[in-house]
């Protein structure tokens, strides 16, 4: 194992920068950041390559820039507590939405890191859905949901509903809502504005079954309690093209699917952690559990879970039994659903968070009560050097521009060699391959006509083109609009 090297970083108040290159197994820590407060939950921005972090014994966002690891950014925040994050690409607002106090929604320019403004709604839950094809938010409240205009964040209009969570399903373009103890789903066609159907989940054992993680391929969503609640919950299984609850797992999760369920959209598998700490493999398309296993220390694994699409992998945080402060890292390979790394304790307490970059390829794992940011890097079985830019040909290079029906992509190859060039959604999932072949050196140039692999018109939103050549690599943006 190389020895750790340490690198000071003239930043104001960033304090030390670790690259270790620390293999274990199939994982390698890549950079370990030190900042000066503890952390809370983290929110990674891919069009603009931040990592916003909350603090919440220091009342601040911090801002990192993820090309330099430099700290960009403080923003002073009063009475931060526990949030939730939601971002508007069109317009690159960060909403943060707060527990139940007055001013709880604060909204920040992430394009300039300062504060807009702070949103009035009394009451409301740590709950914000963005709806990218309107360009509106939804805000469910106790008594009210709020819909939102997203240029200057005024209300347009108010929906009579007992709503406590939003779920936003992008394929079939409806939002769900939970309506609380009264143990229903509502489903809401926005398009039309009207009410599709009411769901009743009162066979799920929660006392608010209402937020929601979807299997988009397999048309499911997997629905519990969206709180913390001692209470162990069930998870309900919901057909959102018939919306109709067609199954209750007897799994015992204890705050919520955001922090218990993952979708693997590849392979139709959704992982789901219970206590103490078991792993449930369901089939999507059967709705039936593929397996069972333990993976963790017979603590809770209610803080984090992830499906990390380029690896095939789920990483999960487990908390040890015997304290809520020491917690350990899982990773799991979803070709096998077997446990690769069993537990990676990352030097720090309180390790809570993990966040994607599913184009340049890396895990970001922060914690409440840690100074840390750890960068993760998937590898097969050992670190892989990675070239200096300085040694890339200065000839290769590619370039992107948006027109009428489509991309046109251009790139210059110093040399022969195999090229990769695909397109991927925010969520890492790789849309459609334009280029997997063998080229000569030179110019060369393709042009995406905004379909997937089956033909279909992909939704407007952002992509990235990533090039991929045995001496270069190159991501640039795509936005396609309507």
């Amino acid at each position: 194992m190389p020895p750790l090297r340490s690198l000071e970083v003239p930043v104001k108040k960033l304090l030390l920068v670790l690259v270790p290159l620390t293999v274990f197994a199939q994982v390698v820590i890549d950079t370990i950041i030190r900042l000066p407060v503890p952390l809370g939950a983290g929110f990674y921005i891919q069009d603009l390559n931040k990592l916003y972090l909350g603090s919440y014994a220091y009342d601040q966002y911090l801002v990192l820039d993820c090309s330099t690891y430099q700290l960009k950014a403080q923003i002073p925040v009063e009475n931060a507590g526990f949030y939730q994050y939601s971002y508007n690409w069109r317009r690159q607002k960060l909403f943060i939405t707060f527990g139940e106090v007055h001013e709880s929604t604060l909204v920040i320019d992430a394009a300039g890191d300062s504060i807009l403004r702070w949103l009035d709604v009394y009451r409301e839950f740590r709950s914000d859905v963005y709806l990218s094809d309107l360009d509106v938010r939804f805000k469910p409240a106790v008594d009210t949901l709020y819909e939102y205009e997203c240029d200057a964040d005024t209300i347009i209009r108010r929906w009579s509903i007992h709503s406590t969570w939003g779920s936003w399903d992008s394929v079939h373009r409806k939002l769900y809502v939970g309506q609380g103890s009264f143990k229903k789903l509502y489903v809401y066609d926005y398009l039309a504005d009207s009410c599709l159907k009411i769901i009743d989940v009162s066979a799920v054992y929660a006392r608010m079954p209402d937020a929601c993680v979807f299997s988009h391929n397999y048309h499911r969503a997997y629905v519990a309690h969206g709180r913390f609640d001692m209470v162990a919950d069930e998870v309900g299984i919901i057909d959102t093209e018939r919306d109709t609850l067609v199954r209750v797992l007897p799994v015992q999760v204890t705050e919520g699917v955001y922090s218990h369920v993952a979708v693997d959209e590849r392979d139709g598998k959704a992982y789901i952690t219970s206590y103490p700490d078991t792993m449930w493999v369901v089939d999507c398309a059967t709705d039936s559990v593929l397996k069972k296993f333990a993976c963790g220390y017979g603590g809770r694994t209610d803080v984090c879970i992830r499906w990390v699409p380029w690896s095939n992998r789920i990483y999960l945080v487990s908390v040890w039994p015997d304290t809520s402060a020491v917690t350990m890292l899982v990773v799991i390979d979803c070709n096998t659903d077997s446990i690769i790394v069993p537990g990676m304790c990352l030097a720090d307490p309180g390790t809570r968070d993990i966040q994607l970059d599913p184009v340049r390829q890396r895990i970001f794992v922060t914690g409440v009560d840690s100074n840390s940011v750890f960068v993760l890097r998937d590898t097969g079985y050992a670190a892989v050097e990675t070239p200096k830019t300085d040694d890339l040909p200065v000839t290769s290079d590619m370039q992107t521009r948006m027109v009428p029906g489509g991309c046109d992509i251009e790139y210059s190859l110093a040399a022969p060699g195999r090229v990769e060039l695909s397109v991927y959604d925010q969520l890492g999932r790789e849309v459609r391959q334009l280029v997997g072949e063998e080229q000569a050196a030179g110019q060369h140039g393709v042009t995406w006509n905004c379909r997937d692999s089956s033909g279909n018109r992909v939704p407007a939103g952002v992509y990235f083109i990533r090039l991929d050549t045995p001496s270069f690599s190159d991501v640039k943006k795509a936005v396609v609009a309507r």
